[in-house]
């Protein structure tokens, strides 16, 4: 049968087939996200058509961490998962979605699953659209809603939600600061939506004209937005990702209440809404609840286990992680406010009596099903999106009606026309019908192009010119990962080139529409357009970009016409430092001014590569460099900062935030980050993950206790496993040579010192790694046991070859104050011979510095001792550092002093001169805050930071040469986890959120307000950016955001 005549078949099929028509015309299909179709539906089902195209990319596809161990919660799950599969909405016979992966809003034919037209954004759309008067209303991660004619497409009007045009690497694509991904929602003449992820960076709730886009009023608010904008006739509320929602006054857009949830009450929230009456049925965050609120009542209540929930007159149908439920709703509310009441009234106890406290006086009955995503309510049917299935199950008890197949997790239901649309997290949208199957089976569209597909170019005269072009380019930029800009992009076939040779994501700005939509058209053909090339249309003079990310950047006008495109300050202006290339080509004269040009083959060349940050600085070791100064030197002024990217690495593979994980470092250009027992690199301008692996044995928690697991130089990373030390080339991850202690011990330190590579040689099981609550114990209390080895060594990095080997004849080496510098290695050894004697090599101070302690210098280059000196550090208790700076030696320590008999936390500094070993001074300070005890946010084991001749430590500065109390501003530690890192001229700290001081002033930068920072190092100021790697995994408290970010001084 040819296709004509089988959709002529199956049109007369489905007309017969078809009930009633009602639209579906938003997600969920009305503005209270309601998942209530005004219309039954007959079962059985059959599978009319299917629609196939590239699987969506959602914003975080990460799951959270696996668990927090302090609050012993195991099996915590995702709450952003808007985006995880095409929602549809469906009216007046048409079917509506965008997509995340291509960028593009696509109508089909509700009946047969024909597209009638496409339209492309300049980013992913990752909400459905909302379907009004003829029109679709749909937003964008490019910052703009898009009022779109629903009978083909055209666009009516476009309105830009953020300031300005300003795009960023985010979430692994190119988009605007501003992303609309909070919305859309369209009442009497009105569109609703938020534009901003980042509340630093200035997020809008935004009303306009539905008819010609006008603005009616916009308001900046101090929120996270993610998710589906909900709206009753006084209120909008507000979705925020991870916390609960907020509700706005809709005729103004004025803040009214934060749902209760959030914040001191442990319980976040969620993207998943639902608006029932005057109460909102909201997530209670990865530990799979259900909470309801009031913007008129602080009255909270939490169904301990629930994901999704659909609410009628009377019942809750709520949907589990491994079942559905039907729940008497007033009962339940009721029942549920009087239970939570910390303080309940002989009438609450009465009330509660007559109700019934058990779950099963509500229940009315409840049905196995595992791994449920979705559920709708159509009539007397309850649909439930499961992986591979969607089920069908009468309201009335629970039973199964029916069951049919799908491909993927079935994300996103709507039924309208008689028919139940499905869509699955694979890029596919079934299509079921009341009946029996149609002739010749359901309909199938594919929109993936085959990998091997031809170009979508022609063969031509120019074929030879762009593949040359493009081999030349990528050669001189060095690297294959990362983001190519190609300025004029014109036809697309020079950006096309590029994506076929290598990893690099392709951006193309081009300023005519008509070759805009062309090589769009193009691209896709080739399977290519949107995760791999996309093209905006924009002006080359003033490029729209945030500065300082492009690894590679080309312009196909200048090959075509030898003209340097738009303005060359502007090229620069986006460029990546330490590395980044341009490579302008001609095919006949080039002529850029400042750039010499060269024939290479058939083209002239003229490339540029940029150098480093004046000024930037590097954090290769945990505490900055080999000296343990905990100062990047990185010569950032403090002030303003925008947003240069954020996304992955995410909190999935990152160790709990409590245990205290090394720090991350930068080297040339790149992020290294330690997980657990898993390392990740990502290109530091622009996030561009460069690789990543598994390393095991390579966790190192309490890291303070013990010393870094990583070093970094230009070439390679080096990272101690178990023990072995890995030598991963730095931009690949490649196994480039293996290291190695005896099998029955661990490589404990890490160092890198220009050809040298420095370890030691720690006892098995010295390390801590398990993440328990008992590893945490020993991080917060008093006393607890540090790590340490029982030899220090230095190698060739090159050969491997072994240049000597120290090894205390008494005691052991304490890990935590082992410091290069002037080249020599120092460290403090145990004067105890008991110290030897601990078999995992994890021993309290008492035990190693009661009995004595020497200072040791050795040489680095041959091992031998230049100097050894005995340190009084008998009354240490809780931490000792060493530092290196300045040709001096800092050595830090902690301990409970009486005062005023009250115990309290002091600080010993002493320093010596690091050529002699002379004593310099010594002192005492009183840290700030110093009452608290068995400190839970590690008040008693601050390190210090060393910047230029002061000392910061927490609430006092000294002088490094002399000891003395400097005039300046100091630092003090918040009643948060964490220490501090610093440039040559700021602090950063964690508070609420990670802040920036000025060293000279003390005044300080909120650098952002939606993420959490680590417990420990986490804020790295180094390359001219300030790098916050995601480490807050394992944590449930009210913050809307889990990701990586870096920040770059405005």
């Amino acid at each position: 049968m040819n296709i004509t005549r089988y959709l002529l078949a199956l049109t007369l099929w489905m007309a017969g087939a078809a009930s009633a028509w009602a639209a579906w015309p938003a997600y969920r299909h009305d503005a209270q996200r309601s998942g209530i179709a005004v219309e039954d539906i007959k079962l059985p089902l059959a599978e009319v058509w299917m629609h196939r195209s590239a699987a969506p990319s959602p914003a975080w596809p990460e799951l959270p961490a696996k668990q927090d161990v302090y609050r012993r919660v195991a099996n915590l799950g995702p709450t952003t998962t808007f985006d995880r599969a095409f929602h549809v909405a469906v009216a007046n016979g048409a079917l509506f979605y965008g997509s995340s992966s291509d960028d593009t809003v696509r109508c089909l034919d509700a009946a047969d699953g024909r597209v009638r037209w496409s339209f492309t954004t300049d980013g992913p759309v990752r909400l459905a659209p909302v379907v009004a008067d003829g029109r679709v209303y749909v937003g964008s991660d490019d910052g703009c809603m898009y009022c779109l004619r629903a009978e083909d497409g055209v666009l009516v009007w476009k309105y830009r939600g953020g300031p300005e045009e300003r795009r960023l690497p985010g979430n692994g694509r190119m988009m605007s600061l501003w992303p609309v991904r909070c919305g859309v929602v369209v009442d009497a003449g009105v569109v609703y939506f938020c534009a901003g992820l980042f509340p630093s960076q200035g997020n809008f709730l935004c009303a306009v004209s539905a008819k010609n886009g006008k603005e009616l009023w916009k308001q900046p608010i101090e929120i996270v937005s993610q998710g589906y904008l909900l709206a009753s006739a006084s209120h909008l509320y507000v979705p925020t990702g991870r916390t609960a929602p907020v509700a706005f006054d809709r005729a103004t857009g004025k803040p009214v209440a934060t749902l209760p949830g959030a914040g001191a009450n442990r319980q976040a929230g969620g993207c998943f809404a639902v608006l029932v009456d005057d109460t909102v049925l909201y997530s209670a965050g990865e530990t799979a609840g259900i909470q309801a609120g009031s913007p008129l009542s602080k009255d909270k209540v939490v169904f301990a286990d629930g994901l999704r929930v659909v609410a009628d007159k009377t019942m809750n149908y709520i949907l589990t992680r491994d079942r559905l439920i039907a729940v008497d709703r007033a009962h339940w509310l009721e029942l549920s406010r009087l239970q939570a009441k910390s303080k309940k009234s002989p009438e609450d106890k009465t009330r509660i009596a007559e109700l019934g406290g058990t779950r099963r006086d509500y229940v009315k009955w409840e049905t196995a099903v595992p791994d449920g995503c979705e559920l709708i309510l159509a009539g007397k049917t309850i649909f439930v999106g499961e992986p591979d299935r969607v089920t069908a199950y009468d309201v009335a008890d629970g039973g199964m009606a029916w069951r049919g197949n799908v491909q993927g997790k079935a994300y996103g239901l709507a039924v309208s026309d008689g028919r139940l649309y499905v869509s699955t997290d694979r890029g596919m949208i079934h299509c079921f019908q009341p009946g029996t199957p149609p002739p010749g089976g359901p309909l199938t569209f594919e929109f993936v192009e085959e990998a091997a597909k031809p170009s979508p170019f022609p063969q031509d005269a120019q074929s030879s010119l762009f593949a040359n072009a493009a081999q030349i380019a990528i050669q001189r930029a060095g690297v294959t990962k990362g983001y190519c800009l190609v300025l004029g992009s014109g036809s697309g076939r020079l950006a096309y080139e590029i994506a076929k040779r290598s990893q690099f994501q392709v951006i193309g700005i081009e300023r005519d529409a008509q070759r805009v939509a062309e090589s769009r058209r193009r691209l896709a053909e080739a399977g290519l357009y949107g995760t791999r090339v996309t093209i905006h249309q924009g002006d080359v003079a003033k490029l729209p970009f945030q500065k300082c990310w492009a690894n590679l950047i080309v312009s196909e006008e200048t090959l075509l016409t030898g003209k340097p495109p738009g303005s060359l300050d502007e090229v620069q202006r986006v460029l990546r430092p330490s590395g980044g290339t341009t490579v302008l080509m001609a095919a006949g004269k080039l002529s850029v001014p400042g750039w010499k040009a060269e024939r290479a083959g058939s083209l002239t060349v003229a490339s540029l590569k940029r150098g480093t940050l004046p000024g930037a600085g590097e954090w290769s070791h945990f505490y900055g460099d080999a000296g343990n100064t905990a100062c990047s030197g990185d010569a950032m002024a403090a002030g303003a900062v925008d947003l240069q990217w954020f996304g992955r690495p995410g909190p999935r593979q990152m160790p709990d935030r409590h245990d205290k994980n090394v720090g991350p470092l930068y080297k040339n250009g790149r992020l290294f980050v330690s997980g657990d027992n898993y390392v990740v690199a990502a290109d530091a301008y622009n996030g561009t993950i460069l690789w990543e692996r598994d390393v095991p044995h390579s966790v190192r928690l309490a890291a303070f206790k013990n010393c870094g697991n990583m070093a970094a130089a230009d070439d390679s990373l080096y990272v101690a496993s178990g023990s072995d030390c890995l030598a991963l080339d730095a931009q690949t991850g490649e196994l480039r040579k293996t290291f190695n202690v005896p099998a029955s011990s661990e490589w404990g330190y890490v160092a890198v010192e220009n050809d040298l590579l420095l370890g030691s040689v720690t006892r098995r099981g010295g390390t801590f790694r398990d993440q328990t609550i008992y590893t945490e114990v020993l991080l917060w209390r008093d006393s607890m046991p540090v790590v340490c080895s029982d030899s220090l060594f230095a190698l060739q990095r090159a050969t491997g070859r072994r240049l000597w080997t120290y090894a205390p004849a008494r005691g052991v080496i304490i890990n935590s104050t082992i410091a290069l510098g002037g080249q020599r290695a120092y460290f403090i050894e145990s004067a105890n011979p008991a110290s030897r004697t601990v078999a995992d090599s994890r021993v309290k101070l008492t035990t190693l510095l009661g009995q004595g302690a020497d200072l040791v210098a050795l040489d680095i280059r041959t091992g031998k001792v230049a100097w050894r000196i005995p340190v009084e550090l008998e009354a240490i208790e809780h931490i000792v550092y060493l530092s290196y700076a300045r040709g001096k030696l800092l050595v830090t320590g902690t301990r409970n002093a009486l005062v005023e008999k009250a115990r309290r936390v002091r600080y010993d500094l002493a320093a010596f001169d690091a050529g002699t070993g002379k004593r310099l001074w010594r002192n005492t300070q009183t840290p700030v805050p110093d009452h608290i005890l068995q400190g839970p946010h590690g008040e008693q084991v601050q390190h210090p930071a060393i910047v230029g001749d002061v000392i910061y430590g927490t609430g006092f500065a000294c002088d490094l040469s002399t000891g003395a109390a400097v005039d300046v501003w100091k630092w003090k530690k918040s009643n948060h986890c964490g220490t501090v890192s610093t440039s040559a001229n700021c602090a950063f700290s964690r508070y609420d959120h990670p802040r920036m001081f000025d060293l000279k002033s003390g005044t300080h930068t909120v650098l952002d307000n939606a993420v959490r920072p680590g417990c420990w190092i986490n804020i790295i100021p180094a390359g001219g950016l300030i790098l916050v790697p995601e480490a807050s995994a394992g944590c449930t408290c009210g913050y809307p955001i889990q990701t990586s970010i870096a920040l770059i001084p405005r």
